[in-house]
Order: structure tokens, then sequence, then C-alpha cells
């Protein structure tokens, strides 16, 4: 009697044990299978991240030229003749609106660029909560 109440104590704390070292590799992949997701945003983030700055180096060099133009025409207004006066106020107004327009278009992707910034941020305080880390292993 003893014997079998031992075999039968052993057998359900194999089973217990059994079902404790599966729900922790459950959790484990669980854990993993949401750092990857984290992961993936974060990569998405990145690429975002980089194409807004090609676009930033773009819109910079843009914004240097007109900025110089700018300078140039509204420095050089001469009052010698009414007509090329009132000519050179409307294509002066129009290269001013220009220059705004892309200061404008400047400054907002200067805030996308920092918005990206701190969303990376934010993905990557949630990946250092978890218990585990990503590796990439390259072919």
């Amino acid at each position: 009697m003893i014997k079998k109440l031992f075999a039968i104590l052993f057998f359900a704390g194999i089973g217990i044990f059994g079902t404790e070292i599966k729900a922790q590799t459950i959790d484990e992949i669980k854990q993993k299978q949401e750092l990857f997701k984290i992961y993936s945003d974060l990569l998405d983030k990145n690429m975002d991240l980089a194409k807004e700055r090609q676009t930033n180096v773009k819109l910079t060099e843009e914004v240097s030229v007109l900025n110089r133009k700018s300078d140039k025409k509204t420095d050089k207004f001469t009052s010698s003749d009414p007509k090329s006066t009132s000519s050179d106020a409307k294509n002066t107004a129009k290269l001013l609106k220009e220059t705004e327009s892309a200061n404008r278009d400047l400054a907002k992707s200067n805030s996308r660029i920092k918005s990206i910034e701190n969303d990376m941020k934010k993905i990557v305080a949630k990946m250092e909560k978890y218990d585990y880390a990503v590796e990439i292993k390259k072919k």
C-alpha cells in the first residue's frame, strides 16, 4: 500500500513538474514572439527615419539656396523705373512665399525626425523590459 501511494505521489510530482516546465517554455515563447514584433516595429521606424533624413537633407539644400536668393532679391531693390519695380516686387513676393513654404516643409521634416526618434526610444524601452534579447544572424 505504501509503495502504491509513493508511486502515485512520485508520478504526480513528475506530472506537475513537467507541466510547469511546459508552462515556462510557453511563456518564454510568447515573450520572444512579442519581442520579435516589437523589434520589427523598431526596424520599420528605423527605415522611416532613414527616409526622412534623406528628405531632410534635400530640403535643407533647397532651403539654403532659396534663402540666399531671397536675401539677394530683397537687398537689391531699385526704384528707378516704376514698371520694373512693380514686377520686381511681384517676383520677390513669389520667391519669399516659396522660401517660406520650403522653410515650413523643413520644419515639418525636423519635427517628424524628432517624433520618429521618440517612438524608437519608447520601443527600445519596451524591449528592455523583456528577459530576452533579439539576436540577428547573417548568412
